[in-house]
């Protein structure tokens, strides 16, 4: 459940990016993701993150979106590596739309430093970010994953 509300929250960030910041549409928004499939109980939990999230500055947060976030850091070599071009791009996204800060990209770092030989793919990107955003995984239970053949793949640090 932790994933599709994680796709909910990012959805959401995309439509208030998109539409100058307003939830004026609230309404046939819930409509358009219960027509994709999600849940009540998902939905009012990605509606109810986000507001908690940014409750503490409501009118920065929905009056507009920074264009771009003011700086990145240069990831080395390795950590480039270690991540498809997807995934790097999905990273960004959450970084500069401020659904991370940058403490949280450094911990999504750190976890994709573990994850092995095999670039990230989105996917995994996917449940790395909403681990480290939803803090409802511990440090080894978040780095346990499947890879894309459906074998386990069980990381420690």
């Amino acid at each position: 459940m932790r994933n599709r509300v994680f796709e909910i929250v990012v959805f959401l960030i995309d439509y208030m990016q998109g539409d100058a910041g307003r939830l004026s549409d609230a309404d046939d928004l819930w409509s358009t993701l219960e027509s994709q499939g999600y849940l009540e109980d998902e939905i009012s939990s990605a509606y109810s993150w986000l507001l908690k999230r940014f409750e503490n500055s409501p009118l920065h947060f929905f009056s507009s979106f920074p264009t771009r976030h003011f700086s990145n850091r240069v990831l080395t070599d390795s950590e480039r590596s270690q991540l498809t071009t997807e995934a790097y791009g999905f990273f960004l996204k959450l970084l500069n739309t401020s659904v991370i800060d940058d403490e949280q990209f450094e911990t999504i770092m750190d976890r994709v430093s573990v994850f092995g030989p095999k670039p990230v793919t989105l996917d995994h990107a996917k449940l790395i970010a909403s681990s480290v955003l939803f803090s409802e995984l511990d440090e080894y239970d978040a780095l346990s994953l499947f890879d894309a053949d459906g074998d386990h793949i069980s990381f420690a640090n």
